[in-house]
């Protein structure tokens, strides 16, 4: 028998499951943005294979990613036979594969990602117009989908203007 894995959200998450290409999520820090994202995407990754990208940014080393937070859930959840986690990646036992990057200097080898399902941009008021530029056209794959969080700093920050003033459709 298959175990059933339950992994809880704050019902303002419901419509995480939803078929949306982006999914914004913004506010004050401690609002659940980021652990509810992430174990979504835990989720997601045991229920189907998906690659995964990880982005922020400025990302100097895996230490400044969200690597820490999905390994601390993997263990908190009680998760780890569903994946290895490994120096610079975690995979789970479907194949899916959570990979991470900075965008600033590491664009163009961004820009060259094949096959991505799912991109969640961390601390996405950072984010700059001309990586949006490249990234959003990045994810090609069909039904592939946009996870953006952040604490809005400003109303004329390229992530605020794109997604909360003049939202795209879906």
């Amino acid at each position: 028998a298959q175990k059933r894995i339950v992994i809880e959200l704050p019902p303002k998450f419901s419509g995480i499951w939803g078929q949306y290409r982006n999914k914004v999520y913004y506010g004050g820090r401690g609002s659940s943005k980021s652990h509810s994202v992430a174990r979504h995407l835990l989720a997601k990754s045991i229920k189907m294979k998906r690659r995964i990208l990880c982005a922020r940014e400025f990302q100097n080393s895996i230490q400044d990613s969200v690597y820490r937070l999905l390994t601390d859930l993997i263990t908190g959840e009680g998760l780890s036979e569903f994946f290895e986690v490994q120096k610079a990646s975690i995979q789970s036992i479907t194949g899916s594969q959570f990979i991470f990057a900075g965008l600033h200097h590491n664009i163009q080898s961004v820009k060259s990602l094949e096959a991505v399902d799912d991109c969640w941009v961390e601390e996405a008021e950072h984010v700059s117009e001309n990586s949006w530029e490249i990234l959003i056209p990045t994810m090609r794959n069909p039904g592939s989908e946009f996870y953006i969080t952040f604490n809005p700093q400003n109303e004329t920050d390229p992530t605020y203007k794109r997604f909360v003033l003049n939202p795209p459709p879906n």
